[in-house]
């Protein structure tokens, strides 16, 4: 008997104490706990300098490229400045310097106004700088000339002036008083007045009002719209008529009716009625052949009807 309970107190001596297994495991975990998060805050740290460590890396770089891009900015700024300064020192090299004062001035492909007229309208000084000269503004006022259709100037260096001029021709004669006539182009533009009787076709039955242009001082002096509008007819009658060579016949054309053209041919007598001047190549043809049968003949050529059913004929004058 005491044996056994010898026994059993030596069990409750080895009785398994739970508290303090279980504290002895959470005081474990919690050490595993705290060295995970250890571990974690670590890497966090570890992040944060890397992280600092890349922005301090890339504001040195950013600072370095903007540095960069200012000595870069200050190098343009100063290639652009020594640029403008040597087009000035250049500039003024050419505007100062003798060797570029004009020498001559020269007019090409005019025939009806002389060279000294145009280089005097050009306002163009002898000994002037060369680059000083206002192209525009001289162009402008040798334009102003009636017979000037366009002007152009160039520099021929290092001291010549070319004028070159495009000019209107002498076309036509327009009567608007006893003894006085316009002088006008291919364009219906007024050249000049004139009380001599140029050997030029004379318009006759326009409308334009000539005493509106009786002081020609601009290029700008041109027939009313209505008479602008039979100058394709006209200027068709001349050349159709110069193709066959009878053009030097005509000397005077009356347009006061489009459709019923009369042509004067003062020299062979005659008194052509050309009609609406359609199919004009006939006509012109028609006319010529009764002016070469019925040389130094007065009458009247009639080519004014329907060339396919209306008879051409000539007939004689009795007076």
């Amino acid at each position: 008997m005491k044996q056994k309970k010898k026994k059993t107190k030596k069990l409750n001596n080895e009785k398994f104490n739970f508290d303090d297994e279980y504290i002895i495991g959470f005081s474990d975990s919690a050490k595993v706990v705290k060295s995970a998060n250890a571990g974690s805050n670590n890497k966090k740290s570890n992040q944060k300098k890397k992280s600092s460590n890349k922005k301090d890396k890339n504001s040195a770089s950013t600072r370095k490229s903007n540095n960069e891009v200012s000595e870069e900015s200050k190098s343009k700024v100063a290639k652009v400045f020594l640029i403008l300064l040597l087009f000035v020192g250049a500039g003024c090299f050419l505007c100062l310097s003798p060797n570029f004062n004009v020498q001559e001035i020269v007019v090409e492909k005019n025939k009806a106004v002389s060279s000294e007229t145009i280089s005097s309208l050009s306002e163009i000084k002898l000994y002037k700088n060369i680059f000083l000269i206002n192209k525009l503004s001289a162009i402008n006022k040798i334009e102003k000339n009636p017979y000037i259709e366009s002007a152009k100037i160039s520099r021929s260096l290092p001291n010549k002036v070319k004028i070159t001029v495009k000019e209107r021709e002498e076309k036509f004669l327009l009567e608007f008083a006893e003894g006085k006539y316009a002088v006008i182009d291919g364009q219906g533009y007024i050249l000049r007045i004139t009380n001599e009787l140029v050997n030029l076709p004379i318009l006759v039955g326009t409308k334009t009002d000539m005493n509106a242009f009786l002081d020609i001082n601009d290029n700008k002096s041109r027939l009313c719209e209505e008479d602008l509008k039979k100058f394709d007819v006209i200027t068709n009658i001349i050349d159709t008529a110069k193709n066959y060579e009878v053009d030097t016949y005509i000397t005077k054309i009356d347009v006061g009716d489009i459709n019923d053209v009369k042509l004067d041919l003062q020299a062979e007598q005659k008194i052509v009625y050309l009609g609406s001047c359609s199919d004009l190549n006939t006509r012109i043809l028609y006319m010529k052949d009764i002016i070469e049968k019925e040389k130094g003949i007065k009458g009247e050529v009639f080519i004014n009807g329907n060339l396919t059913e209306d008879r051409v004929f000539f007939r004689e004058s009795v007076n």
